[in-house]
């Protein structure tokens, strides 16, 4: 009887206490610090210290250096295309990048105007995954999907956040993540999964000690898991729920090369947009989650968080997609008939010191 008195007090206590004053709102101005990059889209942006960026143009299947200074575009110095040929996977650690090569099935660091530094095949056991994030001790994190069997059942299984030792020859699965959406579709063949489009997903990171974060979809909040131990878990962010319109389908259906278009159209969409779509650590630990927004919105929000909760709103004015942030900068990315067009945002300095 103590113990269920004692749990009741405890529950009035939360019940009664007032909540948390909303995250301060800091709103950026327009900048006219732009660049062009004459590419379709950019997958990845990563920084480096000179103030520099490294993307990765998936089209073009080049990697390049963008330079806000002199509003210059350059090849990544020292990458040919005979040693990567087909890249799909950019990571930074520093200013050394990791790309991975989908057509050689391996992944290889670089400094910029240096010769190759490492290669590494893709591990077999990881299905032909790439890594996605390395700590400071050396160990590679993957993430290794389900494999989705000839109706697509195994795409209801969770996908698998692996660690891998430095010398990939051990492999430990560190975390699971949710299942994506899922729709029924009617074949030749009979039913079969397939996956939603515009459908969120958990994203995950891991930050310089090797702690492991994860941004999970479905409860709008952040989990640290910890060996051992029940995750920590944050208090759930409050955003509003969004209905995908018929604009955001025909923005997803025109980046498609036009023979394919009616094919995309009788695709299965979600309902609802996800609560965030991208999520970006920077050097001080904080976790700058990109949030979703109605089609073609002239503002963007970032929440600034950490295992305390949201310390910050920050509002950019763009219609773009968030491609990075650096301790220094926001990178955004908008889409237009020239190619990309890339603006670099001030981080607030408000928002440059941790709370």
């Amino acid at each position: 009887m103590r113990t269920r008195l004692q749990y009741l007090i405890v529950v009035l206590a939360i019940a009664c206490s007032e909540p948390p004053p909303p995250a301060p709102i800091l709103t950026i101005a327009p900048t006219a610090d732009t660049v062009i990059v004459s590419a379709v889209s950019i997958s990845d942006a990563v920084p480096r210290s000179d103030g520099r960026w490294v993307v990765l143009a998936t089209e073009e299947a080049e990697l390049r250096i963008v330079d806000f200074t002199t509003r210059t575009v350059i090849p990544f110095p020292g990458i040919s295309n005979a040693e990567v040929p087909h890249p799909s996977v950019l990571l930074g650690i520093g200013d050394t990048i990791v790309v991975g090569d989908w057509g050689l099935r391996r992944f290889t660091s670089w400094l910029a105007g240096a010769p190759r530094l490492e290669a590494w095949p893709v591990p077999d056991a990881l299905r032909g995954a790439f890594p996605r994030a390395r700590d400071a001790a050396g160990q590679w994190y993957f993430e290794v999907s389900p494999e989705a069997q000839r109706d697509g059942l195994g795409l209801k299984d969770s996908a698998a956040v692996v660690r891998a030792d430095p010398q990939l020859t051990r492999f430990d699965t560190v975390a699971r993540l949710a299942p994506p959406d899922l729709a029924i579709i009617d074949g030749a063949n009979g039913q079969r999964f397939e996956r939603r489009l515009l459908a969120g997903k958990d994203i995950w990171g891991v930050q310089h000690d090797g702690t492991l974060w994860i941004a999970r979809t479905f409860q709008n909040r952040i989990e640290w898991p910890r060996p051992g131990k029940r995750p920590f878990v944050g208090p759930p962010m409050q955003d509003p729920i969004l209905v995908i319109q018929e604009m955001d389908r025909q923005i997803f259906i025109r980046r498609f090369p036009e023979d394919q278009r009616e094919a995309a159209r009788r695709l299965p969409f979600t309902a609802l947009k996800p609560p965030f779509e991208a999520v970006f650590q920077t050097p001080d630990r904080l976790l700058w989650i990109f949030k979703s927004a109605a089609a073609l919105d002239s503002i963007r929000t970032f929440q600034v968080a950490d295992t305390a909760g949201v310390h910050f709103v920050v509002k950019v004015p763009s219609r773009g997609t968030a491609l990075g942030v650096s301790a220094t900068h926001i990178l955004m990315g908008e889409e237009f008939p020239g190619g990309m067009r890339l603006l670099r945002y001030p981080v607030p300095e408000q928002a440059r010191v941790k709370p």
